[in-house]
């Protein structure tokens, strides 16, 4: 009999307890995980000031409200949004720039589930402008990223994230974890640093290429002179051969033939000179 009470208060001593371990992300960190006990950032200013407000650090997972259905900005007031208005967390409120920020590094998210529960998680990011030294309000934010029932790997969900282009330097990602399997939803606060796109590189200088010559004007190509170090002639050339220029009588004596001929015919001259005088002389006898 005493031990079957016995059993029945251990039992309803355990079912007493909260289950404060579900989930928060931790790549990049939030400000709860960050604060927690083994975290370089935990000696941090803020984490030092929210630990002394009350922070349970150990309870970096269980920032959760019940029966908020969808309703958030109804339900988490505005400089409110990190502790998700629970008193206990209102140290993670605290606007500060010293709130250590992850750099990221590629567009993979992880967030922890120290218990799993089936649900849909929204994703919101600061617009620019957004400075971490004043209170988080809804009107800071823009939404991003909505993801349905993810599969749980390795104890952990985890994302492929497309912020926005325009968006560099400090800036703040509100993550909102709605359970289907239980009435809560989870909330936490993460500060990153978005490098700026690298620049684009010149593009390289178009060297214009010579266009290619077709084979038959490449055939038709007159061949290009040989060159000369003569200077070039006054004359211009022509393919019309010259005439060869005969030598006139005058310049050149007269051959043996053509003497004998003019001796002839001054032969035959004076001999009919002299046929002439002898019948001149007859006519005037008779």
């Amino acid at each position: 009999m005493f031990r079957l009470v016995g059993v029945l208060t251990l039992l309803m001593m355990l079912s007493a307890v909260p289950a404060h371990a579900h989930g928060a992300p931790t790549d990049p960190a939030s400000r709860a995980f960050l604060c927690s006990p083994g975290q370089a950032t935990a000696s941090s200013s803020p984490c030092r000031s929210a630990i002394q407000a009350g922070l349970p650090s150990k309870e970096w997972d269980n920032i959760r409200l019940p029966n908020v259905a969808g309703r958030d900005t109804a339900m988490v007031p505005d400089g409110k949004l990190c502790s998700a208005g629970l008193a206990k967390y209102a140290g993670l409120d605290l606007p500060s720039a010293q709130w250590p920020a992850t750099k990221l590094k590629s567009t993979d998210f992880t967030y922890r589930a120290t218990i799993p529960h089936q649900g849909s998680f929204r994703f919101y990011v600061t617009r620019g402008g957004y400075s971490p030294a004043r209170p988080l309000r809804w009107a800071d934010l823009d939404q991003f990223l909505n993801v349905p029932s993810p599969p749980l790997v390795d104890g952990s969900y985890e994302f492929k994230v497309r912020l926005p282009q325009n968006l560099t330097g400090r800036h703040l990602i509100y993550t909102v974890w709605q359970n289907t399997d239980t009435p809560d939803t989870y909330y936490s606060c993460t500060d990153v640093e978005i490098a700026a796109p690298a620049p684009a590189a010149a593009p390289a200088p178009v060297v214009p290429q010579p266009k290619p010559v077709p084979p038959a004007q490449a055939q038709a190509a007159p061949a290009a002179p040989p060159s000369s170090s003569a200077p070039p002639s006054s004359t211009p050339k022509s393919s019309t051969p010259r005439p060869v220029p005969v030598a006139s009588t005058a310049e050149q004596p007269p051959s043996s033939a053509t003497r004998f001929g003019m001796s002839a015919v001054v032969a035959a001259l004076g001999g009919l000179a002299v046929i002439g005088g002898i019948m001149l002389w007859r006519k005037r006898i008779l």
